[in-house]
Formats: C-alpha cells, structure tokens, sequence
C-alpha cells in the first residue's frame, strides 16, 4: 500500500511537472510570436489565459456546440458497441462467418473519412443522423475486432471445465467467453469512445450547422478577431476525449472488478 502510495504522488508530481513545462513552453513561444512584426501573431498562438477568457466570455454558444457534438457521439458510441458485440458473438460461432465478414469490415475501416462523410451527408440528408453514423462507424470496428480476440482469449482447461459440465453455447459464452472478453472490450472502447467523438465533429467540418466543428469554421470565416474561437473549441474537443477515456476506465472497474490491473489500482 505504502509503495501504490509513493506510486500515485510521484506520477501526480511528474504529470504536473509536464504540465507547468509545457504551459512554460507555450507562453515563451507565444511571446516570441507577439514579439514580432506579425500584426495576426495573437490569433496565430495566443496566450493559455486569452484562450480561457474567450471560452468564458461565449460559455454558452461553445456549451451547446459542445453537447451537440458530445449528445451524438455517445448515441452513435453507444450504438456502434452494442452492434460490434452482438457481431463479434456471431462470428466466434463458427469459423466460416468470421472468415466471410471480418474482410468486409476491414475493407469498410480502409475507406477515408474525408470521403465517407459526404456520402453520408448525401444519403442521410441529417447532420444529426450522419453525426450518429459516422460515430457508430467508427465505434463498430474497434469493439468488433477487440470483442472477437477477447471471446477467443478463454484459457483452454476453462473451456474443458464447462465441457465436462456439459453446459452449452449459452452458458459457455456467459459465464466463460463474455467475462474473458471484458479487458479487450474495454481495450476497444478507450480507443472509440474518443474517435467517436472526433467523427462527429468531422461531420460538422464537412458542412454541418452546428456543433464544435461548426463553431470553428464559423469562426475562420470571421477572420483572425474570432481565432481564439477555434482553440478554444479545439480544447474543448481534447477535454471531451480524455473524459470521455477516463469514463471507459471508470466503467471497467465497476464492470470488470475481477481484472487483476483492476484490484491493484484499488489498493
């Protein structure tokens, strides 16, 4: 406990020391910039407290693009996940359909989001539908691929065990195969819960009416006045990923206590 103590306050001191040098960095570069004859240098890097006080000054135009953005991401999120599992059940079934459908999905992740979007824009006709779209997209692909690695991750003797109980596909796969498959699951999610966010926002870039992307194009085709606008909206979208990251953690530890990297993070 002592050392799982000594660990914590010593990663804390060393993520702010990151922290302070990195603000240290951006305020010397950011009076490098003012220093010189750049009449736009403020809008090409502006100082960490110019950027706070435009996010406080329009509050509440960045918070609703904010949950425009974030309200889509999670029901795509969420949706790309429960697809992505239900089909990485049906392929570890039988051998055939994970051959027949795993070069279709690896297909689908080669094409560019530059170029899928507007398809979607023109086949939806929905920012809020292709918002969900693109997020789900994302999402299905990272937990498919996790979810089929993890049902197979079972350690052989088990699976023997439940044979020798005669228990079938149902109570293999609940008992055995499911909790197996939790660490990847959640592998998969800390990668798409971000991504799926960063879809979302794509869709607002490529001709949305609202949201974060939306804001910062809105707020280049205002001219250099409005260009904290876009970094303010950038760090909002950074903020968004790591919470968004750090609620997959959370979840994991209430749904996947058994972990062993779960019981020593509780020590």
């Amino acid at each position: 406990m002592i050392d799982s103590g000594y660990n914590r306050t010593r990663e804390a001191m060393i993520t702010a020391a990151i922290v302070i040098g990195v603000f240290a960095v951006w305020y010397l570069a950011a009076g490098i910039v003012a220093a010189g004859d750049d009449p736009l240098a403020n809008a090409k890097l502006p100082y960490p407290h110019v950027i706070v006080e435009r996010f406080f000054d329009d509050f509440s135009s960045v918070m609703s693009a904010a949950w425009t953005s974030l309200s889509t991401a999670l029901l795509g999120f969420a949706l790309g996940t429960a697809v992505g599992v239900v089909l990485s059940v049906l392929m570890v079934q039988a051998a055939w359909i994970e051959s027949a459908l795993m070069p279709y999905l690896l297909a689908a992740q080669m094409v560019p989001m530059i170029a899928l979007v507007p398809i979607s824009q023109t086949v939806f006709k929905n920012d809020t539908a292709t918002r969900l779209f693109i997020s789900a997209f994302i999402t299905l692909f990272s937990v498919t691929v996790a979810v089929v690695r993890g049902l197979k991750a079972a350690p052989p003797p088990a699976r023997e065990l439940m044979k020798s109980y005669n228990a079938g596909r149902l109570r293999t796969l609940r008992y055995l195969d499911l909790p197996a498959a939790m660490p990847m699951l959640f592998s998969g999610l800390r990668v798409a819960a971000p991504l799926s966010l960063v879809g979302s926002v794509l869709v607002d870039l490529m001709g949305g009416s609202q949201g974060l992307g939306y804001l910062m194009l809105a707020a280049q085709t205002f001219g250099p006045a409005q260009a904290t606008l876009v970094w303010v909206a950038m760090f909002v979208l950074l903020a968004l990923g790591f919470l968004l990251a750090q609620a997959v953690v959370f979840a994991e530890k209430i749904l996947a206590p058994w972990q062993p990297a779960m019981r020593q993070g509780s020590h």
